[in-house]
């Protein structure tokens, strides 16, 4: 049996879950990333994608949004804005936001309103992580 460490996934609203887990495999900015117990301790940034963790031979994946994750060698920390797991997720919901966000993105000037269109676009990236989580599942 692998070894575990302890994984927290915490939003804004609070903590998606907290247990032992033997491998973890998260979205960074760089490109996918994995964390097994004795990592070398780490803190990067995450970028809109789909998290996924081990446990019992079993991979859970969440779609996530932006934020950090800290590693320790015995522990794991995610904070993101937002997380979904395949239960919260309903597919003609996601086509509808998909189409309305990008006839959005379209419409916004990226020059002259780049906030907006970086917001409008991360919105977008979380909607199709969702996506991803369903034709994973």
């Amino acid at each position: 049996m692998a070894e575990k460490f302890k994984v927290q996934l915490v939003t804004p609203k609070g903590i998606i879950f907290d247990k032992e887990v033997e491998e973890v495999i998260a979205p960074g900015i760089m490109g996918e990333f994995g964390v097994l117990v004795g990592h070398t301790p780490m803190l990067t940034f995450i970028k809109p994608g789909i998290l996924s963790y081990l446990e019992n031979d079993t991979f859970t994946r969440f779609a996530v949004g932006s934020g950090f994750c800290e590693v320790l060698k015995d522990s794991m920390t995610v904070l993101v804005e937002e997380a979904y797991g395949i239960h919260e997720v309903d597919a003609s919901d996601i086509s509808d936001e998909m189409t309305r966000l990008e006839q959005l993105l379209v419409q916004i000037d990226s020059t002259a309103n780049p906030d907006e269109y970086k917001k409008t676009f991360q919105r977008l990236t979380v909607v199709r992580a969702k996506l991803a989580l369903m034709s994973k599942s």
